[in-house]
């Protein structure tokens, strides 16, 4: 017998299974609002020009293609740090920076070097939250617990507080920086100033996922949250991400932020994050954290990406209204007004499962089986298609 006969047979993954269902489907009219990617308004991938300039720069400089160091590039990790935090933040004498593999790397080292450091402590992640956050964080060896987050197409912020006030003191609490995802519900400044106290009084370890930074409302503004909770003392850690806002998808270009309570307890963390990073893939990739050192160290290429950045913004705020406008317009029994209201790249349409594969298999209208759609897959050539497809199934 195999030594793999008995294995279990898994699921496809949610998101990732669509792209190549979605390539064999060969109906014309087919629409992909499932991968959680910007798409540019004729529905293709987009290379941002700050980047296609700063990888000539790069290729100027003829560099090595050696190891980075465990941590990764010195220039990367410090210009991703002021990004969240601000120039000259005095949060960074008491920050390590890690470079990880993307975000999605910056999240399992976190976890894992946090569940080694509070070995006890469970966690905490928003009904609904991301997908991948169970797996991953469960494979640091956590046991999730949730907290309300969302309701009636809103940010539920009593429900929230009143959730906060039954989880364990020393557990770790996985927050969303901005444009949560699969919501686009944030909270307001003062509900997160709210949040941040009674978080801090209940000594809860904020864990932040950041990668949408620039997609709500503007770079500094979609760090606010982040920035309450530093300067509120917080112990906390953050995972950033440069996929969507640098479009750095296949480069997997990522850090992870501790703070700490004291600049002297850093050695000791650096050490253990080192060793989690060194065991799981030794050193981080260098391409993508070079581009995004090489952009924001050039203050023509740094203004020219937000300039790009605020572009893609701009487009996604434009497809929420004309999605809810379309959907009005065809006598919707929904309101779904509540699009035009919300932040970041997602929606979550409400409808069901079986709705959502009613969608797919007779409209080739593709989307998770959450109902959440990527607003960037939306144009002013397929929006009306859209629209007529999923007014006809409500």
């Amino acid at each position: 017998m195999s030594v793999f006969s008995e294995l279990e047979l898994l699921p496809p993954d949610p998101i990732l299974s669509i792209p190549p269902i979605f390539a064999a489907d060969v109906r014309k009219s087919k629409i992909n609002l499932g991968v959680g990617a910007y798409r540019d308004a004729s529905g293709r991938p987009w290379v941002l020009s700050s980047v296609r300039k700063a990888e000539k720069v790069l290729s100027e400089k003829q560099l090595d293609k050696e190891y980075l160091p465990i941590d990764g590039d010195k220039n990367y990790r410090l210009r991703s740090f002021e990004l969240i935090f601000g120039e000259g933040s005095p949060h960074l004498e008491r920050a390590y920076i890690a470079q990880t593999v993307g975000g999605t790397g910056a999240l399992s080292v976190g976890g894992t070097f946090l569940k080694r450091a509070m070995p006890e402590s469970g966690l905490y992640l928003s009904r609904p939250t991301w997908g991948n956050h169970r797996g991953i964080f469960s494979r640091c060896g956590y046991k999730i617990g949730g907290y309300d987050y969302y309701h009636d197409y809103r940010f539920d912020f009593e429900r929230m507080m009143d959730s906060l006030k039954d989880i364990e003191p020393e557990s770790v609490i996985v927050l969303h920086g901005c444009c949560h995802n699969p919501t686009g519900c944030d909270p307001e400044p003062e509900q997160w100033k709210e949040m941040s106290a009674m978080i801090k009084d209940k000594k809860i370890f904020p864990f932040f996922d950041l990668a949408y930074q620039g997609f709500g409302d503007d770079l500094e503004s979609d760090a606010l949250a982040i920035r309450i909770f530093a300067n509120d003392r917080h112990e906390m850690a953050v995972a950033a991400s440069h996929s969507k806002n640098f479009g750095l998808y296949g480069e997997r270009a990522g850090h992870l932020t501790i703070l700490a309570a004291s600049p002297g307890e850093l050695p000791g963390i650096a050490s253990h994050v080192k060793a989690v990073i060194r065991s799981l893939y030794s050193s981080p990739p260098a391409h993508g954290a070079r581009i995004v050192a090489a952009i924001l160290e050039s203050k023509e290429l740094a203004a020219e990406w937000k300039e790009e950045l605020a572009g893609m913004q701009n487009r996604i705020f434009d497809m929420r209204g004309a999605l809810a406008g379309e959907l009005s317009a065809l006598g919707s029994p929904v309101d779904f007004s509540f699009i035009k209201n919300q932040k970041g790249l997602f929606t979550l349409l409400g409808i069901s499962q079986q709705q959502v594969q009613s969608l797919k298999d007779e409209q080739g209208l593709y989307m998770l089986p959450s109902g959440r759609i990527n607003l960037a897959g939306l144009n002013e050539g397929n929006i009306k298609t859209a629209a007529k497809a999923i007014r006809s199934i409500l």
